[in-house]
């Protein structure tokens, strides 16, 4: 066993006493959950107090943040990364964070909160998978049933925004959320619409159009991350073999999609300059419904 010597920067979660009874019951519960991962892309517990009050969860401390604000740091750096870099950058980030969603899925546990907010990077530039206050055990099906709560809407698949039904594809969908807002370069998913009008058009058929600069190949497993049918859905060991070919394959732009728009291919442009990439893609769930 490895012993740490010297002191450790930690990140702290605190029970504070003015918490409802529910938050109580789950706060125990999740130190619990995270106790049981041992992944490079899974947040790290040191431990939980619970010999005084209040009870803390002790865990690694993340030095660059969510992924969220290190996108807008990133962009609003002084020398932002080239244009190739920054496509690496990308691609990296949908690597290690597929590879601890497939790490979860293994273990039979739906995160059930799969977003960028839920997305820390270390001092070191690792990304790991964090805050699993919604996260649930697969024990006894492959789904897991809801009884309330708050749910992330835009990045939440269709089944268990109307049946409350969790499973691993749930957490593929939320993952495909995720890689758009990593191709974006920070941007939510249904940007400037409400809940109800993003679900009313995913049920229409319609999906979120290719960030700019989001290679073909990228789009395209994003698009298959929202197949309303969730056997149909790509698992996440099937993500990470397919994010685990060659980058030159992964990020090749065809001369065709180049030329659709003088900036569909530039990573950050505005979102609407994406709207003319890969229609047959776009339309792939139009009429199915």
């Amino acid at each position: 066993m490895a012993v740490v010597r010297g002191p450790v920067e930690v990140a702290i979660k605190i029970l504070r006493p003015a918490a409802n009874e529910d938050t109580q019951v789950k706060f125990p519960q999740e130190a619990a959950i995270i106790g049981q991962f041992k992944h490079p892309n899974i947040v790290k517990l040191h431990g939980i107090v619970t010999v005084e009050e209040p009870m803390m969860i002790v865990m690694e401390f993340m030095a660059n943040g969510d992924l969220k604000n290190y996108f807008i740091t990133l962009i609003t750096d002084p020398d932002p990364p080239e244009q190739d870099e920054l496509s690496q950058l990308c691609l990296t980030f949908c690597r290690q964070i597929a590879s601890g969603m497939s790490y979860l899925a293994d273990k039979a546990f739906a995160h059930r909160d799969v977003a960028a907010r839920n997305i820390l990077v270390s001092k070191d530039k690792v990304w790991k998978v964090a805050d699993f206050g919604m996260s649930r055990a697969l024990n006894y099906s492959d789904y897991y049933v809801s009884h309330g709560g708050m749910i992330p809407v835009k990045w939440t698949a269709p089944e268990a925004i109307h049946y409350k039904k969790y499973t691993t594809a749930s957490d593929v969908w939320s993952f495909g959320c995720v890689m758009y807002e990593i191709w974006s370069v920070g941007h939510k998913p249904f940007e400037g619409f409400t809940n109800v009008e993003a679900m009313e058009m995913v049920t229409r058929g319609y999906r979120l159009q290719p960030p700019p600069g989001c290679p073909r190949r990228i789009y395209s497993m994003m698009i298959s991350c929202w197949h309303l049918e969730r056997l149909d859905c790509p698992s996440f060991p099937s993500v990470c073999q397919t994010l685990a070919e060659e980058a030159n394959s992964l990020l090749q732009w065809r001369e065709e999609d180049s030329l659709c728009h003088p900036h569909a291919c530039l990573l950050g442009a505005p979102l609407e300059t994406g709207a003319s990439l890969y229609p047959d893609l776009q339309n792939a769930y139009q009429g199915r419904q």
